[in-house]
């Protein structure tokens, strides 16, 4: 009888033991669900995010400072943003060409990076600056920014769904491909810079290259699949890595200048990153819409 009394209070300590274990692990379990669940639900907050007043009166400035630097002899009329992602615009400047005698809407790109100083083992060390490298919005251009921000694939894919459709403005060339992904994943809308300051959101849809043609939803229908996988948004915002800047050790930039980011929007000078000087081709001396 002693040795069976003996042997109660361990097996009892057992089971006393794994219930605890148990109601721990289910308590960690739950404690990782609400944070990933937060988690989700901050990316997707962010995801919808609006560029803020500083960011789009920083590209602002940095592109107006472009514009002023390479082309001195054209007159710029306003511009428009149309954020791809917290890291990566496109900027529409509508211009004058005095010399040629027409008006047509130059195609730009302004992408942030970070710059910092370089340890001894290649990684990126010290305090990072921003700066908004500045560049001509060309096909290839374009390729390599999808690439290094990481939705080159999903702009494929709206790509290929939509080959060979007729869109209401007629033919769909490169730069629509990626206005059309912008739409399809719900990116935020374009804004415009008011002459007085300021910015004004734009109706979705908008096509800065030829802003009386919008995109409307039944262009979008042949390639709003694309998509559907990821519940309408890009894959770069629920990897959750959309809003951290690339390094600029790792970008040369061709033929873009960089500006250093100020506060409260403003911009603090070049930066060097090794650039020439490029242009936006024959089509800015076409009339009309050209870049």
């Amino acid at each position: 009888m002693m040795r069976y009394r003996s042997l109660v209070p361990p097996a009892v300590l057992i089971l006393v033991v794994s219930a605890g274990a148990a109601v721990s692990i289910h308590t960690a379990r739950e404690r990782q669900r609400q944070r990933q669940a937060l988690e989700d639900s901050l990316r997707l907050e962010a995801a919808q995010a609006v560029p803020t007043p500083e960011v789009l009166e920083q590209v602002r400035s940095a592109t107006k400072t472009f514009m002023a630097e390479r082309h001195p002899e054209l007159n710029v009329e306003g511009e428009t943003f149309t954020p791809l992602t917290p890291n990566l615009l496109l900027v529409g400047v509508a211009v004058q060409d005095p010399l040629h005698g027409n008006r047509y809407v130059a195609r730009l790109t302004a992408e942030r990076l970070r710059d910092g100083d370089w340890g001894e083992d290649g990684e990126p060390g010290g305090e990072p600056r921003l700066l908004w490298l500045v560049d001509y919005a060309s096909q290839d251009k374009l390729r390599e920014l999808a690439d290094r921000h990481g939705f080159a694939p999903e702009v494929d894919r709206v790509r290929d769904l939509g080959r060979g459709r007729g869109m209401s403005w007629g033919q769909r060339d490169w730069l629509d491909d990626y206005l059309l992904w912008s739409y399809v994943y719900q990116r935020p809308p374009a804004y415009t810079a008011e002459p007085g300051g300021g910015f004004t959101a734009l109706p979705a849809g908008y096509r800065f290259q030829d802003p009386e043609h919008p995109i409307t939803p039944a262009d979008a229908a042949w390639v709003q699949a694309a998509s559907a996988p990821s519940g309408g948004r890009s894959r770069v915002y629920l990897g959750g890595w959309a809003w951290r800047p690339p390094w600029a050790g790792n970008v040369f930039a061709r033929s873009g200048t960089a500006y250093g980011a100020g506060l409260h929007g403003s911009i603090s000078g070049h930066v060097s990153m090794g650039v020439s000087r490029g242009g936006f081709g024959a089509a800015g001396h076409a009339a009309g819409v050209g870049g």
